[in-house]
């Protein structure tokens, strides 16, 4: 064998062995958490398990059919006073549920939100939140990788370790004897496609994501 040829197959291994430890379930793991931490929505959408993001959609969508869904309870109030409030209460939760839909989702209605692709309405959603959290004086809860477990060549957890920011200021009387937890141990689960190493995303902004905040809230 030639030495030029030695020389190309060394390095065609030299690659694989590199594109190999790209794939390695860790350092997916510690990749998502980075683009999470940075704002890169682009690398964290396309680390994405495609099932994480289908739960996610799914998800927003049953939040806000929930959220909308005032019907049958005006006459569940027991005086006029009670018929007040909860006419009120449902005016507003119809408000809100407007409102996230106008400007977090750029849709007309829930329904177009539920036939909307999984990563778009993920991207719309971390788009907005981070608008909101790069406005908001509240410090942002961050992830760091502690290890993985690989069960099998399809699936691994990775152990992730998110730390929780004490709010600003002195602790309300109530919550005083309560332990203020600052670390909350994960588990990130991680699939393997034929693509590589996906996520599902837990320990990061989309994983358990309630519906975006009201943006009537500071009204």
């Amino acid at each position: 064998m030639s030495r030029a040829a030695a020389a190309a197959l060394a390095l065609l291994a030299g690659v694989g062995g590199l594109l190999q430890a790209q794939e390695e379930p860790g350092d997916v793991a510690r990749s998502v958490l980075v683009a999470d931490s940075a704002g890169d929505w682009a690398t964290l959408l396309r680390l994405a398990h495609p099932d994480a993001l289908r739960e996610f959609r799914s998800f927003q969508v049953l939040q806000l059919r929930m959220l909308g869904d005032t019907a049958g309870a005006a006459g569940q109030a027991a005086d006029s006073s009670d018929s007040t409030q909860h006419r009120e209460f449902a005016e507003r939760r119809v408000q809100m549920q407007r409102a996230i839909l106008d400007s977090v989702y750029h849709v007309p209605e829930v329904e177009t939100l539920a036939r909307l692709a999984p990563d778009s309405v993920a991207a719309r959603w971390l788009r907005a939140t981070r608008t909101r959290s790069d406005s908001a004086a509240t410090p942002v809860p961050r992830a760091r990788y502690v290890g993985v477990v690989r069960v099998d060549d399809t699936l691994a957890y990775a152990v992730v370790v998110r730390t929780v920011p004490r709010p600003a200021g002195p602790v309300p009387e109530p919550l005083r004897d309560v332990i203020q937890q600052e670390e909350r141990p994960e588990v990130m689960v991680l699939r393997r496609l034929a693509a590589g190493w996906r996520s599902m995303l837990d320990g990061t902004s989309l994983s358990n994501a309630a519906v975006a905040d009201d943006p009537l809230a500071d009204d």
